[in-house]
């Protein structure tokens, strides 16, 4: 089945992940609000590069089904804006995660480095892969900083959700990827990781802000 055979409702489904990403990455990345200020808009930042992304191939998908228009640079713009909005909310939850502002510099290097790399290559396959890392390694410091906070819970969520983002690999591959029934499993399978993502990170942070609230001592 190709894109502009998908149904136009299948199409507006796939804001529904997207959405519930970016609010996840966006409390992850504010985090670090509390400790340094422009770590935590550097954060934000990243998350709304992250969301824009996702919204840029949904909305590609949506044009192409609804249409039939194929406006390539809507959905070459995912993984640019995912890979840079990752490395924004990973400096973030590092600062978090130190306790001061972490050093900026390594995140930028990697971002020149992904940059110079797809310019050379003129392919978007660094930013593939830089973007997909980045959000991996986002779900592993969310975990370690719940773990911190003993928010067991959302540690397991984080696992959940890696779990079933690695479980659209074989789906993709799958021999009947192309049928409607298995798209509609795609979908459902990463609407269901997003939302779990997004309650992981709701757990985190109000476990970090409990840890952080100061203790009443009656007389």
């Amino acid at each position: 089945m190709n894109t502009n055979d998908y149904p136009v409702i299948m199409a507006l489904e796939d804001y529904v992940p997207t959405l519930l990403a970016l609010a996840g990455f966006w409390l992850l990345g504010g985090a670090s609000a509390a400790i340094d200020r422009r770590a935590g808009v550097a954060g934000r930042v990243g998350a709304v590069l992250i969301g824009l992304g996702g919204v840029a191939k949904s909305t590609w998908k949506l044009v192409l089904s609804a249409f039939g228009s194929d406006v390539r640079w809507l959905e070459q713009s995912l993984f640019p804006l995912m890979a840079t909005g990752a490395l924004l909310v990973l400096w973030s939850l590092h600062t978090t995660l130190r306790g001061r502002r972490a050093p900026w510099w390594p995140y930028a290097l990697v971002g020149v480095g992904v940059a110079g790399a797809a310019g050379a290559l003129g392919s978007v396959q660094p930013a593939f892969v830089a973007a997909t890392t980045g959000v991996t390694a986002i779900s592993v410091l969310g975990a370690v900083l719940a773990g911190r906070r003993r928010a067991w819970g959302a540690v397991a969520l984080y696992v959940l959700g890696i779990v079933a983002v690695t479980s659209l690999v074989p789906l993709r591959n799958h021999p009947q990827h192309e049928t409607l029934g298995f798209q509609w499993l795609e979908q459902g399978t990463n609407t269901l990781a997003q939302a779990v993502f997004l309650t992981a990170a709701l757990l985190t942070v109000r476990a970090a802000t409990a840890a952080t609230r100061p203790v009443e001592v009656t007389a």
